[in-house]
């Protein structure tokens, strides 16, 4: 993140604000406490403020004009606010503000924080807009690039499924029923039958006139939806932010399933399921795929020696190293207690084997755990690598196992390979 704008005349919560802001994120403040300061600040900085905190009355600006000139520069901006009526709320909105903060709320720095890491997380986020009507999608597109969302717009279903394919990091989609060729609801059940509640959510717009219609947008697989005619910017912002963080927590629940709890690699669960996926397609493209087991030697004379907590850092170090060496089409995954395996695609004996020497070499020159009396502990490890074709994955990795058991019979802290 860039320099922070701050536009604050209490010195009190000004250097509440500032101070919270520079340890949270670790980036510089810039406080101005009046409008004319705050014009200087923008003409010094010249487009490096990525982000603005203001207050809506200034001494200098009592109706919110600091936040006209602030926003005219393309920042995105939170406002802070002592009263928050109707009137003054509808004026906050109409001035293309982020979101706003009650400064009375004894939360509200905590507030600041969350709308600030949204903000943060947004830029990374790709949005699609499906809408006939052009004036819609810029408008819906100009309320999220105030979020600082990045968008892509299409006319039509199929117009967006295309982008879909070409866009795979989209993670949210914002429909419109009425579509030429494709509706909305139908394009709901297309975009749910690849992708799912993991992947991206779904926000429709249903009318006003068909009351059936928002049952329909959630039961074709959107997430939630909205009436076109009547919503406020900000129930609209609530709903986007809502729907995203669904997809988020989905996200991490099944990441969470498929993870080691000690090492973060791929469990045991995922190394088959994933597994068997990388095996068919290897095989239906004509291509080969390596299995390679990793057993780390003597460990359980690690155990007794050292105790069970240095056998957890130097399981930790190795996973470590077999991460920080794999590459991204690779499944690396512990599916046992100091047994590793990784699934390569498009693998030869050959290269294999150069590779596994490498990580052979690596592991057993590299620290595995810090003793107590400052010592170094060094640790090998044995490797079966089957790179033959087999009938599935299951033949593929018991043949690994076999070539593992041949490593370990040998010597150990050998690579063996077929």
């Amino acid at each position: 993140m860039r320099q922070v704008l701050l536009v604050e005349d209490s010195t009190m919560f000004g250097r509440l604000a500032k101070r919270t802001i520079e340890r949270e994120f670790g980036i510089e403040v810039y406080w101005a406490k009046n409008y004319a300061a705050t014009a200087e600040l923008l003409k010094m900085a010249k487009g490096n403020f990525a982000m603005a905190l203001i207050d809506f009355n200034l001494p200098d600006a009592p109706n919110g004009e600091v936040i006209d000139l602030v926003v005219g520069e393309g920042i995105s901006s939170l406002v802070f606010t002592a009263n928050m009526d109707e009137e003054v709320r509808s004026q906050v909105w109409k001035k293309k503000v982020a979101d706003y903060i009650i400064k009375e709320d004894p939360n509200s720095m905590d507030y600041v924080v969350a709308a600030m890491r949204q903000l943060e997380r947004n830029q990374r986020c790709l949005v699609l807009i499906v809408d006939e009507s052009s004036d819609f999608r810029n408008g819906i597109s100009e309320l999220l690039y105030i979020q600082q969302f990045r968008v892509v717009n299409a006319s039509d279903g199929t117009t967006a499924l295309e982008l879909l394919e070409k866009y795979p990091e989209i993670e949210l989609v914002i429909t419109d029923f009425n579509l030429p060729g494709l509706d909305g609801c139908k394009l709901c059940q297309k975009i749910r039958a690849k992708f799912k509640y993991d992947k991206l959510a779904i926000i429709g717009f249903s009318s006003a006139e068909d009351q059936n219609l928002g049952a329909r947008f959630i039961k074709s697989g959107a997430n939630d939806y909205i009436i076109k005619q009547t919503f406020l910017v900000e129930e609209f912002y609530s709903r986007v932010n809502r729907s995203l963080e669904t997809v988020h927590l989905i996200k991490q629940i099944r990441e969470r399933s498929i993870r080691d709890v000690l090492t973060g690699l791929h469990n045991r669960r995922h190394f088959f399921d994933a597994g068997a996926e990388m095996f068919r397609q290897c095989r239906e493209a004509g291509k080969g795929i390596s299995c390679t087991m990793i057993d780390i030697d003597f460990f359980k004379k690690v155990n007794d020696t050292h105790g069970h907590d240095i056998g957890d850092v130097v399981i930790k170090k190795i996973a470590e190293i077999l991460e920080d060496t794999a590459n991204k089409k690779e499944i690396v995954a512990r599916i046992g207690g100091e047994e590793f395996c990784i699934l390569t695609p498009d693998a030869s004996r050959n290269n294999c084997y150069t590779r596994l020497e490498m990580l052979r070499r690596l592991i057993e020159t590299t620290p595995a755990a810090q003793l107590a009396d400052d010592a170094s502990l060094f640790v090998t490890c044995s490797i079966g690598c089957c790179t033959a074709a087999t009938e599935n994955l299951d033949a593929l990795l018991k043949i690994a196992d076999e070539k593992l058991y041949v490593a370990k019979e040998s010597g150990r802290n050998r690579v063996e390979i077929c």
